[in-house]
């Protein structure tokens, strides 16, 4: 799914529980990553998360965000990678407090995946997790995602939820039709994590995801009284 289509999903699950979960999500994970270069992701060694490291790569130099760029952490680089995909679980051992740890495991995860991240976890790194609900993984992880249990039924066949925009009819109605070829990739997004992980990578580069949430809502409120933005 490219950029454009990415952009087009998140904006018709606005008021979705899914819309706000990967946004919440997004935004707690800037919001605790106040190293400078501390954000980093894992995931099974056969399925090592490549697909979000370079989305949320991608969507927070876009935005001019250089202090929270994700790293890949790998189970065992070859010698040869180039420095962004060399680096290997001696991060994990350096990691500490001001640092985020993202797991994505669509599987459920192995006992030596669960280790490293205990480890890291008592070091003081915040462990956020995007998953299949494993139970362990939960109880480690401060926060968590299940698309599983957040995709709508309007756009799937997983759960029951709505989606009902909380926008007037009259937005829209002013929306040009979508085309056959958009809706098949739209649909198609939703099957597995791909979704997730590009709503979580756009979310993220929001202007205000590194504020406290009680800044965020007196922005929002100060938008709805005043007509413009603040």
């Amino acid at each position: 799914m490219d950029l454009t289509k990415a952009s087009l999903l998140r904006e018709m699950l606005t008021g979705t529980e899914l819309g706000s979960r990967t946004t919440s999500f997004a935004h707690s994970l800037r919001r605790y990553t106040t190293r400078r270069g501390g954000l980093m992701l894992f995931g099974p060694p056969e399925d090592e998360p490549w697909h979000l490291t370079a989305h949320l790569d991608d969507e927070l130099h876009r935005a001019g965000v250089e202090d929270v760029r994700p790293s890949l952490v790998r189970w065992a680089p070859p010698p040869d990678a180039p420095p962004h995909l060399a680096i290997g679980l001696d991060r994990l051992r350096d990691s500490g407090k001001g640092e985020s740890l993202l797991i994505v495991s669509e599987a459920n995860p192995a006992d030596t995946l669960l280790e490293r991240v205990e480890d890291v976890r008592r070091r003081g790194t915040t462990i956020f997790s995007i998953d299949n609900g494993n139970r362990d993984l939960a109880s480690l992880s401060h926060e968590s995602l299940v698309p599983e249990l957040l995709v709508p039924a309007g756009l799937g066949s997983w759960t029951t939820h709505p989606v009902v925009p909380d926008r007037g009819d009259e937005v829209l109605a002013d929306r040009e039709p979508l085309s056959e070829e958009t809706l098949t990739a739209l649909q198609e997004a939703v099957a597995g994590f791909e979704m997730t992980q590009h709503l979580v990578s756009l979310a993220a580069a929001d202007p205000d995801a590194g504020q406290a949430g009680w800044r965020r809502s007196l922005r929002n409120f100060i938008e709805r009284i005043g007509g413009e933005p603040a």
